[in-house]
């Protein structure tokens, strides 16, 4: 018996309806669509738009399709049924329109305003994921790039030294974030903004560089090249800062501080050198690079000239780096064992923190500690040994008195079973953050190590 194709229960004359029926209902819903077009994944507001044409900077688009797929935004522009491709960094993303019309009516006041990086040193200026001094570093803006200004924070903070806005920025490539406004110049412009960008650049190129650039000692160079950082000097907030709008220049040492408050414009007075009206300031740029300067003012009535440079490595990292160094050996030091006993010169306890207490160092008042000493401070490995000590010693560890911060007592150190022994130091044996010898009659001092 032949098998029927057809189905069971089905008339042949209800089949043929129903497939009519199908195909009318499949008509229609085609017409339905390609009367309203393409759906939107989501809606945006351009935050980076175009100069001439479209779509403008604050203008509300529809996207319609998910960015994160090729990394792209697929967008159409209200009148325009062509789909564009657009950065998907340029444009705020919003799930209904409605969101995205309110965030353009705050947007305005920004549609105009741009900026332009002035920072021609190392390292580059980051773009960080919020606006705090430690956010992720999300981009790295170069010298004289174009970016846009999407919001600013409503109250200026200070990264020392500086004080300023913190800018939400979008660049020419869809990148997003926040970026401390020190070295951005910011400027409106109703059409194309390269214009007062290269005007802003268009500037002396010496002076640029003099007034782009954060200067530190010459001495932070040599402390680098040694591989011996003293953490007390060698800080952020050292060296010279310019603040152009301010029309101020400041000198940070470690143990002060020198404000020039200029009138007018640097004035320049050599090929490279450069006075500050109204100020004993002088800069003279060293090298054709502008990577060096010799820096002049008046202190204690008298002419004073000291080396600054630009710093290529990042004074943050080297400063972060050596202080992993020096946790680093504190917590090998609390892996032996927290506790050193003395039967001579009492105990020692190291805590969290890289603190102390040391209780039973009688002997070794006053000619090694101080007698106002209480027993308690801070730990620390500022001082380094040279290699023709490094078999015999494996460094230095000091230990500051709350009484005497500034003034610790240091010894060798070396590692031994069941304890590490300590000798002391003379007033000569340290230079230049090195140890070169021991004290010539040391002290020497057993502590076993127990948990």
């Amino acid at each position: 018996m032949a098998r029927s194709n057809s189905l069971v229960g089905t008339p042949p004359n209800g089949r043929k309806q129903r497939r009519t029926l199908l195909g009318l209902l499949a008509l229609l819903s085609g017409f339905a669509l390609a009367s309203c077009g393409p759906h939107a994944f989501e809606y945006g507001v351009v935050l980076w738009g175009e100069t001439t044409g479209s779509p403008r900077s604050g203008a509300v688009v529809s996207v319609m399709q998910d960015p994160s797929i090729n990394d792209t935004a697929l967008i159409t522009v209200e009148g325009d049924r062509t789909p564009r491709e657009y950065a998907p960094g340029r444009i705020r993303m919003f799930r209904t329109r409605a969101e995205a019309r309110s965030f353009a009516a705050a947007y305005t006041p920004s549609v105009t305003l741009w900026a332009v990086v002035v920072k021609e040193d190392n390292p580059p200026l980051p773009i960080r994921a919020t606006p705090t001094p430690d956010g992720k570093v999300v981009y790295k803006l170069q010298y004289k790039q174009l970016v846009k200004v999407v919001s600013r924070t409503a109250d200026q903070t200070t990264v020392k030294p500086y004080t300023d806005y913190w800018y939400e920025l979008a660049t020419a490539d869809g990148s997003t974030g926040w970026c401390f406004g020190h070295f951005l110049r910011t400027f409106t412009a109703d059409a194309d903004p390269t214009v007062e960008q290269k005007r802003i650049l268009s500037q002396d190129e010496t002076l640029a560089a003099i007034m782009g650039t954060t200067w530190r000692p010459g001495w932070f160079l040599d402390q680098v090249s040694k591989g011996a950082i003293d953490l007390s000097m060698f800080r952020e907030d050292v060296g010279l800062f310019s603040s152009p709008a301010e029309h101020l220049m400041k000198l940070v040492l470690p143990l002060s501080t020198f404000e020039f408050h200029y009138t007018g414009e640097p004035k320049k007075v050599g090929a490279t050198s450069y006075t500050f009206p109204g100020t004993d300031l002088r800069i003279d740029v060293l090298d054709p690079d502008a990577q060096k300067i010799n820096v002049t003012y008046l202190y204690k009535n008298q002419p004073k000239t000291d080396l600054y440079v630009a710093m290529t490595d990042d004074v943050a990292q080297i400063i972060a780096d050596e202080q992993k160094r020096r946790d680093d050996i504190y917590a090998g030091l609390e892996k032996n064992g927290t506790t050193l006993t003395s039967t001579a010169y009492g105990t020692i306890r190291l805590q969290d923190g890289m603190r102390f207490t040391w209780a039973g160092f009688d002997k070794l008042v006053p000619s090694l500690i101080g007698a106002d000493a209480k027993g308690g401070g801070t730990v620390d490995f500022t001082l380094h040994v040279i290699k023709g000590l490094t078999a015999d010693y494996d460094g230095v560890i000091t230990f500051l008195f709350d009484e005497y911060p500034a003034a610790g007592v240091s010894f060798l150190y070396k590692i031994v079973d069941n304890g590490i022994r300590l000798t002391s130091l003379a007033r000569d044996s340290i230079q230049d953050l090195f140890v070169t010898h021991p004290s010539y009659s040391p002290v020497v001092i057993f502590f076993t190590q127990s948990l």
